[in-house]
């Protein structure tokens, strides 16, 4: 299993009894992870599952819908697709954004993210991309590290101490560019500047020459519901005032905030 995964399983509860279903979705999760197509032989080495498994695992997918196989290739299947777009667009925090990111990206002309926690990554579930020439790569479902993503800081950041301690000792924190943090005292000094200022920072630290900044949304009893970031290349960040961009995020907040029943967030410091 890679890096990634195994980050993701040790931060998985325990269910006694679900084994075997854990085993479907690592091979799942292979898959997806594999856009180009993922055979049974590779599915094995980045699952670290005998091959016999990986492969009954892998005709089980296909007879259900969930991949299909394309000349020795599986990649997600109809089934699949269908179940996660109407997730998404069933999501209650994605319709409570829809509107307010769409005034976002059109105040800052720049690409906008949601995204949710989900064991120990963020998950975008909407992108509004910018009407410039130069584009992020990312897409609805790309899974975002914690310590290198705007998002992800802005959601630690929002954890109780205790909470945000214990998650800290086991995250891994593996290098997505020369700029990413690495070191957990590193982290931890990071989060408590974005707890200070009310918003975090990403620089170059998930994609090289992408700058973004990030801030959780709260719902009713502030509750967090996820998180925003306006992601801008570096040379936009460096002139674009700081300024303009958190007014507009904040606002983004407070009309969220609004639509799910949670007031008016605290103003940017």
């Amino acid at each position: 299993m890679g890096s990634d995964d195994d980050a993701r399983a040790d931060l998985r509860p325990e269910v006694p009894g679900t084994a075997a279903f854990g085993k479907f979705m690592r091979v799942l999760q292979a898959v997806a992870d594999a856009p180009d197509g993922a055979t049974v032989a590779r599915l094995t080495r980045d699952t670290a599952l005998p091959r016999p498994t990986v492969h009954r695992i892998a005709a089980a997918l296909v007879a259900e819908g969930l991949a299909v196989d394309e000349d020795g290739a599986l990649r997600l299947g109809p089934r699949l697709v269908s179940l996660a777009f109407r997730a998404v667009d069933g999501s209650l925090l994605r319709q409570a954004a829809q509107e307010p990111l769409s005034r976002l990206r059109d105040d800052l002309d720049e690409t906008v993210h949601l995204a949710v926690p989900d064991f120990g990554e963020m998950v975008y579930i909407d992108k509004l991309e910018s009407h410039r020439t130069v584009r992020m790569a990312s897409r609805i479902g790309t899974r975002v590290s914690l310590h290198t993503s705007a998002v992800g800081k802005a959601w630690l950041a929002t954890l109780p101490d205790s909470e945000l301690a214990a998650l800290l000792d086991r995250l891994a924190l593996p290098a997505r560019t020369p700029h990413s943090l690495t070191d957990r005292d590193a982290l931890r000094r990071a989060v408590a500047e974005t707890r200070e200022r009310g918003h975090s920072l990403d620089l170059q630290e998930n994609e090289l020459d992408i700058c973004c900044y990030g801030r959780a949304l709260r719902g009713a009893g502030g509750k967090v519901l996820g998180c925003i970031s306006v992601s801008l290349p570096r040379y936009r960040f460096e002139t674009l005032p700081a300024g303009t961009v958190l007014r507009a995020m904040q606002a983004c907040a407070e009309a969220v905030a609004r639509v799910a029943g949670g007031g008016h967030p605290a103003a940017e410091r």
